[in-house]
């Protein structure tokens, strides 16, 4: 619809950005979270309570959907009551899929089928989406603070962008499940396969930690400071590492 209508500007409170960002954004969660449903012991009562938690997902982007048609904005929208009962409405289904998530993530920590790295890449995974999500109620909370407004309901001081350290803990998940799904599938030792998660975690964890910190220092995302800068640099490095490795022990492993 957004290139059928000319592919507008996607910057500004009332533009095709929330719909994409949103409805892109959840398709990539609720796949990632139906591969990790299907890697965890079945009890159907709690697979149908984690499953239909996720799936206010769809309701949810729908809503931001329906905004963008009105043309008005989506969130901390309260100019009139039916905006204020939309936005209301969004929320409850995001703490049905807060619910959803949790819910997953404390089955996580029993048995994980598959080699002891997926069940890490797993266990972390789940808890940088937790992250996210407490994340996204800091932005909530902070958005209906009496000097917010739509556009600044994000930023943290001067220039802090509270989206970027909530979009990260979002994807962790899919950072990890990759990596695990590459290394699977080649012959690294199961110890060695652990530890590549590991680092690849550890260093997701320094970048999260490095843009949340920069945020709470009112600090725009590019604004590096020398800290930042270098726990940044160091999680890059601790993420990349192991995905060169699986990389090259998965064409070894192809071309055998």
């Amino acid at each position: 619809m957004w290139l059928s209508s000319g592919a507008p500007s996607l910057v500004g409170p009332v533009t095709w950005r929330k719909p994409i960002e949103f409805g892109l954004s959840g398709a990539i969660i609720t796949f990632s979270l139906a591969w990790v449903l299907g890697r965890l012991q079945r009890s159907p009562l709690w697979d149908w309570a984690g499953a239909i938690g996720i799936l206010f997902l769809v309701p949810e982007t729908a809503l931001i959907d329906l905004q963008q048609w009105r043309g008005v904005p989506s969130h901390f929208n309260f100019q009139t009551d039916f905006d204020g009962a939309v936005f209301s409405a969004m929320a409850g289904c995001i703490g049905f899929v807060a619910i959803g998530i949790a819910i997953l993530a404390l089955r996580s920590l029993g048995r994980v089928e598959g080699p002891p790295a997926t069940g890490l890449a797993v266990r972390a995974g789940m808890i940088f989406l937790l992250l996210g999500q407490v994340l996204g109620g800091l932005i909530v909370a902070n958005g209906l603070g009496p000097d917010s407004t739509v556009a600044n309901a994000s930023i943290i001081g001067a220039a802090g962008e509270l989206k970027v350290p909530h979009a990260l803990g979002l994807h962790g998940l899919q950072v990890l499940a990759v990596l695990a799904l590459i290394l699977e599938r080649t012959r690294v030792f199961p110890r060695a396969a652990v530890t590549l998660v590991a680092s690849c975690a550890l260093g997701y964890g320094l970048l999260l930690a490095a843009a949340t910190l920069q945020t709470y220092s009112g600090l725009g995302p590019l604004a590096l400071t020398p800290l930042t800068l270098i726990a940044a640099l160091v999680g890059a490095v601790l993420i990349a590492g192991p995905y060169l490795r699986g990389l090259s022990a998965l064409r070894r492993a192809s071309l055998a």
